[in-house]
C-alpha cells in the first residue's frame, strides 16, 4: 500500500469512527458524486449555466439531475459511458463501495432551490 493509500485508509477510519453508522454509506456517496462529476467534466458535458449532479444511488442506479433539457438530453445519449468512466474513477478509491449499474436523468424544476 502506496503512502497516499495508507494515508487514504486513516482519513476514512477517523471519519467512520467520528461520523457514527452512517458515515460509510456517506463516505459511498460521496465519492460516487465526485466520480460522476470528474467524468461528466472529463466529457466536455458541463458548459456555463449547464450542470448535472448526481443526487442519489439506489440500488445501482444513479439519481442525476440535469440543469437543461438539452444537457439532460446529451446525458442519457452518452449514459453508460459515463456510468463507466465514474465506475473507473471510484475503483480503488477508500470508501468507494457503489457501483453504479444504469443512470436515470431527470431535469431540474426552476425555482426547485430555496423555499421560504
Amino acid at each position: 500500500m502506496s503512502r497516499t493509500e495508507e494515508a487514504a485508509s486513516a482519513v476514512q477510519r477517523a471519519l467512520l469512527a467520528c461520523m457514527g453508522p452512517g458515515a460509510a454509506e456517506q463516505i459511498a456517496l460521496a465519492q460516487a458524486r465526485l466520480a460522476w462529476q470528474e467524468a461528466v467534466s472529463a466529457a466536455g458535458l458541463e458548459r456555463g449555466e449547464m450542470s448535472s449532479r448526481l443526487i442519489g444511488v439506489r440500488a445501482g442506479t444513479a439519481q442525476v439531475e440535469a440543469s437543461e433539457p438539452i444537457l439532460a438530453q446529451e446525458l442519457g445519449l452518452r449514459a453508460e459511458a459515463l456510468m463507466e468512466a465514474a465506475n473507473r474513477r471510484m475503483d480503488g478509491r477508500p470508501g468507494a463501495t457503489i457501483v453504479l449499474t444504469r443512470v436515470t436523468v431527470s431535469v431540474a424544476r426552476s425555482g426547485s432551490g430555496r423555499s421560504l
